[in-house]
């Protein structure tokens, strides 16, 4: 599950030229980069199965805002209390920009208790990374570059 709000899809003014295959690797290695870095055992699905950047199975693949096209949407999360959400925050902040990416961030709320705070980075193709820190959890979605269907 992404965490894209009320947004419409909306798709993106170019396609990738990768295979299917080949996206949903790259949205893996993706969420793995994040996983590696934060540590810890992080949970896809319904939350009991862990997250295995080899297992190929389940990832939702669907439309990406326009007909015959697709895109892979990665979600894992670790529910554990956090006690300083925003240092998770700025240590993937600090990751991205050093990869040479631009977050963008949504939160926290000035009176939000569980401080829940996300980060986005916008990717070519449409594809999108995303964090989210809180007291009670934390996230990372991916969602794979967009490729229309031959």
């Amino acid at each position: 599950m992404t965490n894209s709000g009320d947004q419409v899809a909306v798709p993106p003014a170019e396609f990738s030229t990768k295979t299917d295959r080949q996206t949903l690797d790259e949205a893996l290695g993706h969420t793995d980069d994040l996983v590696q870095l934060l540590g810890g055992e992080w949970y896809a699905g319904s939350g009991t199965v862990l997250f295995d950047r080899a297992d190929h199975t389940g990832w939702s693949y669907g439309p990406c805002g326009a007909v015959n096209t697709n895109q892979y949407s990665i979600s894992v999360r670790q529910v554990t209390p956090i006690a300083d959400p925003l240092a998770n925050i700025e240590q993937v902040r600090q990751h991205w920009t050093g990869l040479g990416y631009i977050p963008r961030q949504i939160g926290p709320a000035e009176a939000s208790e569980s401080k829940i705070t996300e980060i986005v980075v916008d990717l070519p193709f449409g594809a999108r990374l995303g964090f989210v820190a809180s007291t009670q959890m934390m996230s990372i979605w991916t969602e794979s570059e967009c490729i229309k269907e031959h």
